[in-house]
């Protein structure tokens, strides 16, 4: 018993530290596009480093997610028969 409760205890925080992550990541993403599209106007070629940032920002919001969701799907409590 206290090997399931010690998984879920992993399966809760790995999912809530993900989900932190993927929201301040995506916070970082919603400031970097704003400044893209703010630079694309004045300079163009400026504009480059806010893409890569937003695209990198968004990039790690969604791997975050995907990985929060494999591990909450891993270590679900197993159906007794």
């Amino acid at each position: 018993m206290k090997a399931w409760n010690l998984l879920q205890v992993i399966r809760y925080l790995t999912v809530l530290l993900a989900g932190i992550l993927a929201g301040s990541r995506s916070v970082e993403g919603i400031r970097a596009w704003r400044e893209w599209r703010r630079w694309m106007v004045q300079d163009p070629s400026g504009a480059d480093a806010y893409k890569s940032f937003f695209l990198i920002s968004a990039g790690t919001a969604v791997l975050c997610l995907c990985l929060a969701g494999l591990v909450w799907h891993l270590l679900r409590p197993k159906k007794q028969l």
